[in-house]
This record gives structure tokens, C-alpha cells and sequence, in this order.
């Protein structure tokens, strides 16, 4: 007959003198006599505050056993058998998660590291002390603890971007990350997350942020093989822009709805009503007159800082499900997409959310095409059909849209244009307009203050008096 084994008893432990191990053995033993068989005596705010209270005592032993951990790779345990950390965990450790092993590694490597009595590196230090607050004897303190989990996130974020990050950047990023996902009301691992992604935006140099993001673009595909029972299958690879475009329109397009003459339900799968949304889109643009020019129909809502959208600051244009755009896609897709800007700001509050008019009409783009033809950069001949209509001053820069302020640009030559901040003017060799190009980057830079300065030498209208 089995029979149930006790629990150790604190001598096993070591006694409760010793640290870590005394106290623990000591914690183990008395849930072993916790009257688990007996919870129907608990009252309801009881039960619930049974739960507060297991889930400190989880969250401090965690905390512990990263700081057990840090000291097990301080002293190079389990090298001697060849094993790696980890490897000396799951040994020693059995019936720990690995999540949870992979996560307190992370952690103790950091803590670890900034003990180190010389050459440590103390840019995570507030990551091990919002840790180790878990395990704290105030209250107040645990309840403001950071999670090994969440910790870990931004350890790795951390570990991944400091060789290319400007150091106060980052220094900045990671203190705002770990404020944001302290305590029961901080953000949740996969909100950390989304942040985290934001964050690596902020913390990289400007120019690299888009040199990575032009990569991405040009990585775009489309590729066609076969499908079961004859069908075709196309496999569709995007950048974040890319894929914030066709979300946006195929979203749109692709909800359920009633049958027109029936009143049924849609019974199409949702994979399915996002194909026929999109051959829908595809069927509209190919059917469309010769002489019609394209038009925007994606609604698209970027939520950016003022000051980022105005380049003063760092930072990049969030999707509502949570995608990220760099700060150059934001300004490309304004030119020539349905973007419902949601400006915010210092403090997080919406400034502007709107349809202002930034979007050329159908009569504007119809005179850009027998205006210039073609693509407007230097060298470039594809057709007018092609092309955005491109404002050269930009709209976020209080650019007017009209014909003045406008330029045809291939999508391809509108990415280069707003990369290297090509700045382009309208003038006429003798009557007949045309748009030229200063391929000096940064040039956009001086058109924008020639456009300032004129504008402020504008007269002002004086307000009629009665």
C-alpha cells in the first residue's frame, strides 16, 4: 500500500538560520499542513484573499530563485560536468517549468553581472531591484515588484539593441518600460511586449530605423503555387507598412453580412470573406475608367505624438492592432491614403483626430497627370497611373493640398523622396510647369524654410470690424 511522504522537516533544510534555504524549507513545511481538504470553511473575501496572498508567496519564491540562480553563475556551478546554466537548473530542478528556468536565467545573468565587484554593468540595476522588491518585507514594495516574466522581456530587449542603441535613449526606454509594467496594474506581458517593439523604434538612431525599414520593404513578395483540388495559393509577404495597408482595406471589406435578398447570415469561414474581399479590391481596381484617377479607400488610424510626427522627437505611428510604422511610412501614407491621424500630446491626450483635407481629389490628380506626365524624379518614366500624388511641402508640415503643392511620384521613387528628405519645387520654363528635384539630402529641410518665410510675409487678413 502507497502511502503519502511528509514533508521535510527544517532540519533537512539546513535550519532556518541559513539563508534562502532556511526559510524556504521552512515556507514548504508549513503549506504542507495548510488544510488544502478543508477550503468549504474559508468565507468568500477569505477564499479570495487566500489567492492575494499565494500569488506574493509565488512571486517572492521567484524572486529567490533567480537570486539563488545569479549566485549558482556567479560560482560556475555545473561547469564542471560540461552543463550550462540551464542545463544545471533542470537537473537540480526538476519539476521547474522551463519558461520559467529560460526567464530566471535571463535575470540572474543581469544580477550576476551587476555584483561583479569590478567592470560591472549597472544599466539594468533597476530591473534587479524592481525584482527583487518581490521578496520584500513591505508591503508597499511587493505590491510595486516586476515580475521574473516581464523582467525578462526587458532584459533581452536590452541585451538585443545596447550595441546599436544611443545610450541615453536606451537608458530612457528601459526606465519607462519597467515603470510602465510594475504591480498588479502594470502592463501585461503581451502589452510589455508591444512596447517593448516600440521602444527598440525609439532607442535606435533615426537613420537606422529606416535603413531596416527599407529593407523590409524591399523583401516584399508575392509568390503563386498550387492549391489542393486545383486551386491556387498565394503566399503574401509584408512589411509592417505593407501589411497596415492591406489590413485596413481587406478589414473593410470583409465582415460579415446579411444576403441582401434572404436576410440569412454569412455562413463564409472568415479566411473566406478575406479572399473575396480582396478580389473584390483587386476587381474594382481593374475595372475602374482609363480616365479615372486612383483614389484612396483604405482607412488606415495612426495614433503618433505630435512631436514625433513633427520630427522633434523620436518615436514611431502606432495601428489600432498595435502594429508599428516608422515615422518616414507615417508621412509617405498621409500623401496618398486614407491616414485619420489621432495626434496626441505630452501627457498622452488627443490633440486632433480628424479628416482634415489632405487627400488630393479626383479633379487635382486628373490635372497632375497631363501636368507631369509621369513620375516627376529625375530619370524616372513611369506612367501617371502609377504614381501618389506627393505634396511638396508635406501635409504634417501644414503643406496646403493643392495643385501648387503637388508632385506625381512612383511608389517606389515617393519612398526615396521622403528617406532622404528630397525637397522639390514647381516652376516654368517658359509658361509650361514642371517639378524639380534637389537631390542634396536633406534638402527638404531648406524648401520647408523658404515656405515658412514666404507665408510669414504674407499680409493677414485684419478681422472686419462693425
Amino acid at each position: 500500500m502507497s502511502t503519502t511522504p511528509s514533508p521535510p522537516s527544517t532540519a533537512s533544510f539546513g535550519g532556518e538560520g541559513r539563508p534562502v534555504l532556511g526559510p524556504a524549507g521552512v515556507a514548504l513545511e508549513a503549506l504542507g499542513r495548510s488544510g488544502t481538504d478543508r477550503l468549504w470553511v474559508l468565507g468568500d473575501e477569505e477564499v479570495a484573499a487566500a489567492l492575494r496572498v499565494l500569488s506574493e508567496v509565488v512571486a517572492g519564491a521567484r524572486a529567490q530563485f533567480v537570486a539563488v540562480l545569479a549566485e549558482a553563475k556567479s560560482r560556475g556551478l555545473g561547469a564542471g560536468q560540461g552543463w550550462g546554466a540551464v542545463d544545471w537548473v533542470r537537473a537540480v530542478a526538476p519539476s521547474t517549468p522551463t519558461r520559467d528556468v529560460l526567464d530566471a536565467d535571463v535575470v540572474a545573468s543581469v544580477v550576476s553581472d551587476s555584483a561583479r565587484p569590478t567592470g560591472a554593468d549597472h544599466r539594468l540595476d533597476e530591473v534587479v531591484d524592481a525584482v527583487a522588491a518581490a521578496a520584500s518585507g513591505c508591503p508597499t514594495s511587493r505590491a510595486d515588484a516586476l515580475s521574473v516574466g516581464k523582467a525578462a522581456q526587458i532584459c533581452r530587449f536590452h541585451r538585443g539593441v545596447r550595441g546599436m542603441a544611443e545610450p541615453d535613449a536606451l537608458a530612457g526606454a528601459t526606465t519607462t518600460l519597467v515603470s510602465a509594467a510594475r504591480g498588479g496594474g502594470g502592463l501585461t506581458e503581451t502589452k510589455l511586449a508591444v512596447a517593448i517593439r516600440h521602444a527598440g523604434e525609439v532607442a535606435r538612431p533615426d537613420g537606422a530605423v529606416e535603413r531596416d525599414a527599407q529593407v523590409r520593404r524591399d523583401h516584399r513578395s508575392l509568390v503563386k503555387g498550387r492549391g489542393p483540388v486545383g486551386m491556387s495559393r498565394y503566399t503574401l509577404v509584408l512589411d509592417e507598412e505593407g501589411s497596415a495597408i492591406v489590413d485596413a482595406a481587406v478589414d473593410a471589406l470583409a465582415r460579415p453580412r446579411r444576403d441582401e435578398d434572404t436576410g440569412e447570415l454569412d455562413t463564409r469561414t472568415p479566411a473566406a470573406r478575406r479572399a473575396d474581399a480582396l478580389l473584390d479590391l483587386v476587381t474594382r481596381a481593374v475595372s475602374a475608367p482609363d480616365g479615372a484617377p486612383r483614389q484612396a479607400k483604405t482607412s488606415l488610424v495612426v495614433t503618433v505624438p505630435l512631436d514625433v510626427l513633427t520630427g522633434n522627437a523620436r518615436g514611431a505611428g502606432a495601428t489600432m492592432d498595435d502594429g508599428l510604422l516608422t515615422v518616414g511610412a507615417v508621412r509617405r501614407l498621409a500623401c496618398d491614403a486614407q491616414v485619420i491621424p489621432v495626434v496626441l500630446g505630452t501627457h498622452g491626450e488627443v490633440l486632433d483626430q480628424g479628416m482634415a483635407r489632405r487627400l488630393f481629389d479626383r479633379a487635382q490628380v486628373r490635372h497632375l497627370w497631363l501636368r507631369d506626365r509621369h513620375c516627376t524624379f529625375p530619370g524616372c518614366s513611369k506612367p501617371a497611373a502609377w504614381a501618389d500624388a506627393h505634396h511638396l511641402v508635406h501635409w504634417v508640415d501644414d503643406g496646403p493640398t493643392d495643385i501648387d503643392n503637388a508632385a506625381l511620384l512612383c511608389r517606389a521613387h515617393h519612398t526615396v523622396v521622403h528617406t532622404y528628405r528630397y525637397g522639390g519645387r514647381l516652376v516654368r520654363d517658359g509658361g509650361r510647369p514642371r517639378i524639380e528635384w534637389d537631390l542634396t539630402p536633406g534638402s527638404y529641410d531648406s524648401a520647408l524654410k523658404d515656405f515658412r518665410d514666404r507665408r510669414r510675409r504674407l499680409p493677414r487678413l485684419l478681422p472686419a470690424t462693425a
